[in-house]
């Protein structure tokens, strides 16, 4: 049964409005979020593209068709702002320099600090292939607490960049705390019970990209999907004939267990959907 359905007439979403909508019963909890065209295209797979923002359109400035996308971009800062800790991927890092899953928004900023609580940023790199001078791992005001989730492999090589960079006078790694779990990937049911015992993380944001997506709904961590439908269609391949992916990668189910997954909550602005599912796991 859906709980809400709610129609954002400002695409500029009230907190109050957000709060409403976004509201979590019982903890801990772990949502995705992610946005995607019509025909399910998560990532454009073009040259000096990011990914989500060209989706949700937030690129083109004077049409009217693209408006919700302000409301994308404040369900994302809002999730930013709420969780205890986000746990994103590599690739996103270096798809966007200047990534930090911190609010850009004043008031969704002030809405952080008023908790008292400082966040964790977290991220997942299996092979250690990340930039430690990425604003993600040196908060200038102490603002998050950066963790590094990696492998043995990734680890050496983690290192060695920082010995590197120590080297040419900075200091990477001095406030990123590194847990290494697993030989050849993540294991991320270790990864998101290390943010849940060691931080007390209650509430997870978990930014993806496609691949840590698909691995965290198949180690069934994902208690709820937050997806934006932009009103865009792409097509599966990119301009090289590449196959462009929807918001998961890198899995299999079948037609007996197959994550099925309940309608909570219901929102529009302008011509953007915006779908709260809560996952059930048949396996």
């Amino acid at each position: 049964m859906v709980r809400t359905v709610q129609l954002f007439e400002d695409p500029n979403v009230s907190i109050d409005q957000l709060s409403e909508f976004y509201k979590v019963d019982g903890s801990p909890h772990t949502y995705l979020m992610f946005v995607t065209t019509i025909d399910g295209i998560a990532v454009p797979l073009e040259p000096g593209q990011r990914g989500g923002s060209e989706i949700a359109l937030r690129h083109l400035k004077d049409n009217p068709i693209a408006a919700g996308g302000l409301a994308d971009n404040r369900a994302l800062q809002y999730g930013w702002a709420t969780a205890d800790a986000v746990l994103g991927g590599a690739g996103i890092l270096r798809d966007n320099p200047a990534a930090s899953w911190y609010p850009r928004d004043k008031d969704l900023r002030d809405l952080l600090t008023k908790r008292k609580r400082k966040p964790l940023r977290a991220v997942v790199t299996g092979r250690g292939d990340v930039d430690l001078k990425h604003p993600v791992f040196n908060p200038k005001k102490d603002e998050w607490q950066p963790v590094i989730f990696t492998t043995k492999k990734g680890e050496e090589k983690l290192k060695t960049q920082a010995k590197r960079l120590q080297a040419q006078g900075h200091n990477p790694l001095q406030s990123a705390k590194t847990y290494v779990i697993g030989d050849t990937s993540v294991d991320l049911t270790k990864a998101v019970g290390i943010l849940r015992k060691d931080y007390n993380t209650k509430l997870l944001d978990i930014q993806g990209g496609p691949i840590l997506a698909g691995g965290v709904v198949k180690a069934m961590l994902v208690d709820e999907v937050r997806l934006t439908v932009s009103p865009q269609i792409m097509g599966d391949l990119n301009s090289e004939g590449k196959r462009r992916p929807g918001f998961l990668t890198g899995i299999h189910f079948g037609l007996d267990d197959s994550p099925l997954a309940e309608l909570e909550a219901i929102g529009v602005s302008m011509s953007h959907i915006f779908l709260r599912y809560l996952m059930n796991y048949r396996n």
